[in-house]
């Protein structure tokens, strides 16, 4: 993976993570699988509407006069249902259409965490400025000199693009490590104040992390301290809530 095609995250915990980015040629993979998708839930939305007699292409028939009222409700929704479609998708399956989800790539918040509804809504109304002057001529422009491939709507929003390989990068996904809550007088004495705060602070934020993220954070902080602490070990996080609590002896 070269520096082009990668993104490196600073954490508040200082350490770096690094996620690969999607470029042109799979994102207009992804758009091309969406578009024939959405074309075909157009062609059926046309013909509900010629079902329920709203006559949408007489609007061009000029010997006729033309069904200008049929046109303009066929646009409204045609445009309704072009832009809602990314929202819906990326909304529902966290920064993935059926597209994105088929080759494999993500839209995430530049800090790594999930893209929220305003983030998504942002990305996408700007689509509409990226789709000019066609075929999402000026997305492709702006992404090319862009380090970070950001189209329009990813520069305002604050995503980025990423691929996701075999993993699956859904927040709050893995409940085996469910956050439980670390009282106070619960912590580990032999733990220094900067350790203190470096682990509390990874387990009251590792649901908001994608799993990627998630799983190098542990691993780079449990290392250090399973070879200071010793006691046992199965995985990363496992071994960050028992050494917290000073119950990282127990098998």
């Amino acid at each position: 993976m070269s520096d082009v095609d990668r993104y490196t995250l600073e954490t508040p915990e200082n350490i770096q993570v690094d996620f690969e980015l999607a470029g042109l040629g799979t994102r207009f993979c992804a758009m091309l699988i969406d578009t024939l998708l959405l074309g075909a839930v157009t062609v059926v939305l046309l013909i509900c509407l010629a079902i329920m007699e709203i006559s949408v292409w007489s609007a061009f028939d000029a010997k006729r006069g033309g069904d200008w009222i049929g046109a303009v409700i066929a646009a409204v929704l045609i445009a309704l249902l072009s832009e809602g479609y990314f929202i819906f998708f990326e909304w529902l399956m966290r920064g993935q259409t059926p597209g994105k989800k088929a080759v494999k790539i993500r839209v995430i918040r530049d800090d790594g965490t999930p893209a929220t509804i305003h983030e998504v809504l942002v990305r996408n109304i700007l689509r509409l400025v990226d789709f000019l002057p066609f075929a999402y001529g000026l997305g492709a422009v702006v992404m090319f000199p862009s380090r970070l491939s950001k189209r329009l709507g990813d520069i305002a929003a604050g995503t980025i693009v990423i691929k996701e390989g075999q993993l699956d990068y859904r927040a709050n996904a893995d409940k085996k490590y469910a956050l439980q809550p670390v009282a106070i007088g619960e912590i580990n004495a032999e733990l220094t104040a900067a350790e203190r705060r470096l682990i509390t602070g990874f387990l009251q934020r590792r649901s908001e992390l994608l799993p990627k993220a998630r799983g190098e954070l542990a691993q780079r902080l449990a290392r250090p301290l399973y070879e200071k602490y010793g006691g046992g070990y199965s995985d990363a996080e496992s071994y960050l809530v028992r050494l917290v609590k000073g119950r990282h002896h127990e098998s």
